[in-house]
């Protein structure tokens, strides 16, 4: 059975690069530690509700859809 999952999508990665802050400033920004900001980032963990939202509080994205996209994963 498919188990759900999200990771970030394409342009929230873009549009945080495209920033210039560093994953430190970002993480500040959207209210979670770096470590967290980094393992989202690099998709060791899944984006939370309280990363999708201090993303778009931060502007770093208009809506939670343009943050993060489902993806499924086949359970062994």
């Amino acid at each position: 059975m498919p188990q759900t999952s999200a990771r970030l999508t394409s342009r929230f990665i873009d549009r945080a690069s495209a920033t210039g802050m560093t994953d430190a400033a970002l993480a500040a920004a959207i209210g979670v530690t770096r470590q967290f900001y980094s393992d989202v980032k690099l998709g060791k963990q899944q984006p939370t509700t309280r990363f999708m939202v201090g993303a778009v509080r931060a502007g770093l994205a208009n809506s939670f859809a343009d943050v993060a996209e489902p993806t499924e994963h086949i359970a062994a």
